[in-house]
């Protein structure tokens, strides 16, 4: 198993690019275990310390890029997460102020926030024994990678958005046990990571989850030839495809393409009609939302094995 430090990784990386240095170089079906920093870069440890964004005005610093050899483009790089740890013992969450813009500048707005503005709601939330300690509250622990992609050929993205290269999905369902598709457009698919969580509810409404610095192990493969033009994700009970939002494109068309996606994927790998899968999809669907710009639309596996013994 190939590792990642922190310390070996050296500069995290505020973009998702083609141009960032490979970190490390694997080859399809190794396992890798890489250290990341959390979505604070490391700024909130302690009650009372607060983000400095003149010191570092961006969030989710990645770890990576992961150069996988023999990645070429129109291939398909499957990402199995095999296990996150918290890498310090201890997460950090705060409200996010950005969230409520002024296009939310309704009578409601006015009345939740009373009129005195948002607070800071910096936490220390401990992680023992399978528990995250959030103020008087006991949660499980229940890990997730927040930010993961590959690059694109043309475009740069920032680290807090997502899009078809994956980037900030925050779907708790990227987590230990899933596998996790994503195109690759570029040579060696460059793999980043970051973001990572101890829990997080759906919508991740504040802005923040439990982000930890984490030790989480990768097994890296390839499907070669095989093109997908969003991510996919796998468990052993489910498929989801993942759509997100952009300019022009709100969360109810994102949800129409991930149904869209999802039809496309059953029909090639079950060999299910993309309508009849349509129209399974009504009744059996479920819809996960990540940070508000990303969804993922869920079948059971069971139904579509059912299907395949008629």
């Amino acid at each position: 198993m190939k590792e990642l430090t922190l310390k070996e990784q050296g500069e995290l990386n505020y973009t998702i690019s083609a141009r960032n240095i490979p970190r490390l170089r694997v080859d399809p079906g190794e396992v890798v275990l890489v250290e990341t920093e959390d979505a604070f870069s490391g700024q909130v440890r302690k009650e009372g310390d607060r983000r400095d964004m003149k010191a570092v005005p961006y969030p989710n610093p990645q770890s990576g890029p992961i150069y996988v050899n023999g990645a070429r483009g129109g291939d398909t790089l499957a990402v199995k997460i095999e296990r996150i740890e918290p890498l310090i013992g201890q997460g950090a969450t705060r409200i996010v102020s950005f969230w409520y813009t002024s296009k939310f500048d309704t009578e409601l707005i006015h009345r939740f926030l009373n009129y005195d503005g948002i607070p800071h709601g910096t936490r220390i939330c401990p992680i023992r024994d399978g528990k995250v300690y959030f103020d008087k509250f006991v949660l499980p622990y229940r890990p997730m990678i927040g930010t993961l992609s590959t690059a694109d050929p043309f475009e740069t993205y920032l680290t807090w958005f997502p899009g078809p290269h994956g980037g900030n999905m925050d779907i708790a369902e990227v987590t230990s046990g899933s596998t996790v598709y994503l195109p690759v457009r570029v040579e060696g698919a460059l793999l980043h990571i970051g973001d990572v969580h101890a829990v997080q509810g759906d919508g991740e409404l504040s802005g923040a989850a439990v982000e930890m610095p984490s030790r989480t192990t990768l097994r890296l493969d390839l499907r070669k030839g095989q093109t997908i033009s969003m991510p996919r994700l796998e468990n052993d009970e489910m498929l989801y495809a993942i759509a997100s939002t952009e300019t022009g494109r709100g969360l109810e068309d994102a949800i129409r393409l991930a149904f869209l996606e999802l039809s496309l994927w059953i029909e090639t790998d079950y060999s299910i009609d993309r309508w009849l899968a349509f129209e399974l999809l009504t009744f059996t669907a479920t819809i996960k939302v990540g940070n508000f710009w990303t969804v993922a639309v869920g079948v059971p596996k069971s139904h579509l094995r059912e299907g395949l013994k008629r």
